[in-house]
């Protein structure tokens, strides 16, 4: 979905979210986990903005990225014997694997996952 430059980060937000939801399909989400899935996406169009990236190529890098997210917390979902959910646990768990990654390489999910956000924690 494109959102031009000038909207609120609002609707940018919801768009996210909304990506969010489909690449989440056909699983469940807990509450919890879309609480903090929820956050994250705030917390990255708030680095889009303080980054002034909000050009419709980023905006497409934003969805590509909350997808690799959300697949990579499916993995973690099966790993964990809950294939047919996602739930705080799958969500810590994908978080573990992205600073193992980020420790190793240059790997960025950028809004959601800097490589540098593992050298500030």
């Amino acid at each position: 979905m494109h959102i031009p430059a000038e909207s609120k980060p609002k609707a940018l937000e919801d768009a996210l979210w909304q990506t969010a939801l489909e690449a989440v399909s056909p699983l469940e989400m807990d509450p919890p986990c879309a609480v903090r899935l929820r956050a994250w996406i705030t917390i990255g169009v708030q680095r889009m903005e303080r980054q002034r990236r909000l050009a419709p190529a980023d905006l497409a890098i934003a969805h590509i990225n909350l997808g690799k997210l959300i697949n990579l917390m499916k993995k973690e979902a099966v790993f964990l014997g809950k294939p047919d959910r996602l739930d705080n646990a799958t969500f810590e768990a994908a978080r573990r694997r992205l600073r193992r990654q980020a420790s190793l390489t240059t790997f960025a999910l950028w809004p959601f996952w800097p490589h540098n956000f593992v050298a500030s924690n």
